[in-house]
């Protein structure tokens, strides 16, 4: 792997005109422990990704190949998601109870302009959605 790109191996499961469908297993840690059948903490989730090509027939249905993303779009991300709510929400709280309002009011208050937050980037999310994209490469056997 590429120093700066993030990867998961999958399987094409569909080609479509617009590119690939490919399903990549995400799994916990403990997901690969010998002991897993005998825990109830193992995790492992099928998920779906579009990846936009140039090209297609490249490959084909059932192929096994990786999915990347450049480190830096993903660095990108975690920002969007979690570290500018998280700058938000306690901003708006020191804010509020420095100004002396209810603990009802600031709880309420918090919550409405994180969700106001995450409402706009819903309402971003085409544009947004074009920074983010996927390449795809064979995996060798």
């Amino acid at each position: 792997m590429k120093k700066g790109i993030i990867g998961h191996e999958g399987v094409v499961t569909a080609v479509t005109h617009q590119g690939y469908r490919v399903s990549i297993v995400s799994k916990s840690a403990c997901a690969s422990c010998h002991a897993k059948g005998l825990c109830s903490a193992s995790d492992m989730a099928e998920k779906e990704i579009e990846v936009k090509a140039t090209q297609t027939g490249e490959f084909n249905v059932g192929d096994k190949v990786s999915v990347n993303l450049e480190e830096s779009l993903g660095m990108r991300a975690v920002w969007l998601v979690y570290a500018i709510p998280a700058v938000i929400l306690v901003t708006f709280l020191l804010y509020l109870q420095r100004l002396g309002v209810s603990e009802l009011v600031t709880g309420l208050s918090v919550l409405g302009a994180v969700v106001m937050y995450f409402f706009v980037l819903y309402l971003l999310k085409n544009r947004i959605g074009k920074q983010f994209y996927f390449t795809i490469s064979s995996l060798k056997e």
